[in-house]
């Protein structure tokens, strides 16, 4: 009987122990066993704080790239989002760089071409990729036949799409085979007296920089002598067209004046033809400026105004600045600007974020 109740009093004391060291027969087994396990859940908590950290990094680095991202995309007046939804660019040409006299001249010779017509020579520009030349009526008048010649001296005879006698303007058509250029045509209403322009002395010789001496008339636009070959482009520093030359020499056809003849003649042949804004300088300010567009303002917490882009000797503007309003008028793009300003105006301009007030002799 006591013999039983040792053996008894020894299992309880077995089982006992092996709850005490949950198992193992010794304490420091059970130690170990212990230690190992709280090892082992140290490293798979340090696994996952690695993955983690591995999962923020890329979010870091994809965050700083879009911010990049958005930020290029902004100088070009668009942004990431509208990226996404594949939407368009807020403008165009953006603030625009006045071009090197010879990037003019090397652009301007890839579009202009000589028109031979009544045994007479002159000149023409390229105004559609597909084919269609804007020259002056007074050059083919009458000609049984028009001959084409190309920067290639490749020649081609032209059929006559259209003409405007009031507005001395002919349409021609080329084969579009000869992979052509076509011309950037600018808003020439915004050229100012005294400005600076260039002009083909010929089809495909070097440019002539001349002055604008009268930019008033209705059809013409005045210049010093050398614009001589009718039909041959008036270029502002932008490379844009701007004018015709006209049978007069010094005599310039208006690009505006004939742009909606030439888009008559063309009747939907070409509705990509445009008119570029480019920045336009304000005599009196002596600076260079182009309208904000509502999108530009929407997309660059902006407002509405003329954003200056160049500035000559002024000491009062600063490049990026925005003016938007004359004598307490706003002043929503060029044209309302040009009319506002007068003697003694008072210019309210928006800088760094905030509004300053200037003042014109």
């Amino acid at each position: 009987m006591q013999k039983n109740n040792e053996e008894l009093k020894k299992a309880a004391e077995e089982i006992r122990r092996e709850e005490s060291y949950g198992g193992f027969q010794y304490k420091h087994n059970y130690d170990e066993y212990k230690k190992e396990l709280i090892e082992k859940q140290v490293r798979k908590q340090g696994a996952w704080l690695t993955v983690l950290i591995a999962v923020g990094f890329v979010v870091l680095l994809l965050c700083v790239a879009v911010l990049i991202t958005d930020t290029i995309l902004k100088t070009k007046g668009s942004s990431f989002s509208e990226l996404l939804r594949g939407g368009s660019a807020a403008s165009a040409i953006p603030h625009k760089s006045e071009l090197t006299e010879k990037a003019i001249n090397d652009l301007s010779s890839r579009y202009t071409v000589t028109v031979s017509a009544n045994g007479k020579t002159g000149a023409g520009i390229v105004i559609t990729e597909d084919g269609y030349v804007a020259s002056c009526y007074s050059l083919i008048k009458g000609a049984p036949s028009v001959n084409i010649t190309l920067k290639s001296g490749n020649s081609c005879e032209a059929s006559v799409t259209g003409y405007d006698e009031a507005s001395d303007t002919a349409v021609l058509k080329i084969d579009s085979s000869a992979n052509l250029t076509a011309a950037e045509i600018g808003y020439s209403r915004t050229l100012e007296t005294g400005q600076g322009v260039y002009c083909l002395t010929s089809p495909f010789s070097s440019l002539l920089e001349m002055t604008v001496t009268s930019a008033d008339d209705g059809l013409f636009i005045g210049t010093e002598p050398g614009c001589d070959v009718c039909g041959a482009p008036l270029l502002n520093s932008y490379g844009q067209v701007v004018g015709l030359c006209s049978e007069t020499p010094g005599k310039v056809l208006h690009m505006d004046s004939v742009m909606k003849s030439i888009k008559t003649m063309l009747n939907g042949s070409a509705s990509s033809l445009t008119v570029s804004e480019a920045p336009v300088y304000i005599s009196a300010l002596d600076v260079y400026v182009e309208s904000v567009t509502q999108k530009q303002a929407d997309l660059y917490k902006i407002p509405r105004g003329c954003f200056i882009t160049t500035v000559h000797d002024s000491k009062q503007f600063k490049r990026g600045d925005i003016i938007v309003e004359v004598n307490n008028r706003s002043v929503p793009d060029t044209d309302t600007l040009i009319y506002a300003l007068s003697t003694g105006a008072r210019i309210r301009v928006y800088r760094n974020n905030s509004y300053i007030e200037l003042t014109i002799e």
